[in-house]
């Protein structure tokens, strides 16, 4: 009987840690399922993000290239640090793979961001249209060897362009996306109808626009007024100088260099991180 008794306390010992393995098994399986879940939930919301036409402004991955107010603030001044003196246009970064057949494709929006009104689907007005499209018009006719082109849907644009209202203190911004190597992939425009109460008229929507063409060619600001690429509308000009096309190519000097047939075929970085504007 008492070896029979023992017998069974060992199977029951055995059973036991069994039921505690199982337990925690069952624990594991059920954290991964809360996990799984949890990813499915983001990745679907994502999804349904890209496709409403919306995005996000800023993450911990994003570089925002362009942020262009009306007022001095401490940010645009330390990025000239060093520049003192010299008038010059900074050059941020480089596109990639996406430049070697000579066209970026863009998409413009067909309704207002309105961030007063999540359900506002307001038609964008002719003037803002033919505002971005003079914009674009200037740029190819100052551009040899680019040309931008507008594609119907916003699915493999290289670009995307809308127009938002609402309380806004920029009259544009420009986010650039990059790859693991650091060269821009893709390029997110928003351009303010209006700021501080005040609407833009449609020169001045296609100053903005040429402006933030410029951060998505990869530039950054000028140190200096009467440039496109100002930190200041009121203080910059409405044409794209010389200077600026020249601080595009040298943005993409593997690409444009290629072309006069001075530089290697591999893409790369600029070599420089401003041009000095003479």
């Amino acid at each position: 009987m008492e070896l029979a008794g023992g017998r069974n306390n060992g199977y029951d010992k055995d059973e036991n840690l069994r039921n505690i393995s199982d337990g925690r098994n069952g624990r594991n399986y059920i954290y991964v399922g809360i996990a799984f879940t949890i990813f499915a939930v983001l990745t679907i919301a994502h999804l349904a993000t890209m496709l409403s036409g919306s995005f996000p402004l800023f993450n911990g991955l994003d570089r925002i290239t362009d942020q262009l107010p009306f007022y001095e603030n401490a940010q645009n001044r330390a990025e000239f640090e060093g520049y003192s003196g010299r008038d010059i246009i900074l050059v941020c970064c480089s596109w990639g793979e996406e430049l070697a057949d000579g066209e970026l494709t863009y998409f413009m929006g067909e309704h207002l961001i309105d961030e007063d009104a999540n359900d506002n689907r307001d038609v964008i007005d002719r003037t803002s249209i033919e505002a971005v499209t003079k914009a674009i018009e200037e740029w190819d006719s100052k551009l040899e060897g680019l040309r931008f082109t507008e594609t119907p849907t916003r699915r493999g644009a290289d670009v995307e362009i809308y127009f938002r209202v609402g309380q806004n203190e920029k009259a544009g911004i420009t986010n650039n996306y990059y790859d693991y190597y650091g060269f821009v992939t893709k390029s997110y425009v928003q351009i303010s109808k209006g700021a501080f109460g005040f609407a833009f008229s449609g020169n001045q929507l296609e100053q903005i626009a040429k402006h933030e063409i410029g951060h998505v060619l990869g530039l950054g600001h000028a140190n200096f007024d009467g440039n496109l690429m100002a930190a200041q509308v009121n203080r910059g000009s409405g044409s794209v100088s010389g200077c600026e096309v020249d601080a595009v190519y040298t943005a993409n000097d593997w690409w444009f260099g290629k072309l006069s047939g001075s530089q290697p075929l591999y893409i790369r970085q600029p070599t420089t991180d401003y041009i000095e504007c003479r």
